[in-house]
């Protein structure tokens, strides 16, 4: 017999993920709770709500990033079909980044006002950017070739798409490392920076869309 093991289907890769978004959301909730005691036993509750805005803050951004992200996951993966070492790796290593999330806004929601306020941005700009480093390393080794499978229900063909992803997933990677860096000199503009990306994905269909139309202009000849 000459037949080969074969790799695993790729909706095993989306089950691990929906756990592992569904465990990140529920832990950036955490900070918030702890918060309960200190806040009930205080003369002017709304007034400890408020002294206490870096944690809301930190906790609505972090959610809107972890909800965001796996919404596009999805919105993209229900196109894939097949896996190989390469794709589960990649996969696996960004569910790594989405697990390391929590970390990062519970940084950012204690130092965002104080003295370390530019470490807090700068740490939570890595966890929200990291995904997109890794994984252009990760594409470096392949030469930046895309070989994924698509099937028939993708509104591209594969071949375009194949061209198209790393050099958006590199933008976006480049923009990340620009706004980091920045945050060690100017961490509110970096802040902002990193909030109008997120706000910028909140539809991924729409940006997908969007991207496709430029897939088209910009690959096709």
């Amino acid at each position: 017999m000459d037949g080969q093991f074969k790799h695993i289907n790729h909706k095993l890769i989306d089950s691990l993920s929906d756990g592992v978004f569904s465990i990140a959301l529920t832990l950036l909730g955490l900070n918030v709770v702890e918060l309960v005691p200190e806040i009930t036993k205080s003369a002017d509750i709304n007034a400890a709500l408020i002294e206490h805005w870096p944690t809301f803050f930190s906790y609505i951004l972090g959610f809107l990033v972890l909800f965001s992200t796996w919404y596009a996951y999805h919105a993209g993966s229900q196109y894939v079909e097949g896996t190989d070492a390469w794709i589960v790796w990649q996969h696996g290593i960004n569910m790594a980044w989405v697990a390391l999330m929590p970390f990062g806004v519970a940084f950012l929601a204690e130092s965002l006002n104080g003295p370390n306020r530019k470490w807090g941005v700068f740490y939570f700009g890595i966890c929200l950017f990291g995904n997109y480093w890794t994984t252009m390393i990760l594409a470096a080794t392949r030469k930046f070739k895309w070989t994924l499978n698509y099937n028939e229900m993708l509104p591209i063909s594969a071949e375009l798409m194949n061209r198209a992803t790393p050099i958006f997933l590199g933008v976006t990677a480049l923009t990340g490392l620009i706004l980091v860096s920045i945050s060690l000199v100017f961490p509110w503009i970096a802040l902002a920076g990193y909030g109008l990306y997120v706000v910028s994905n909140i539809n991924p269909v729409a940006t997908l869309n969007r991207a496709r139309r430029r897939m088209e202009k910009i690959l096709v000849k």
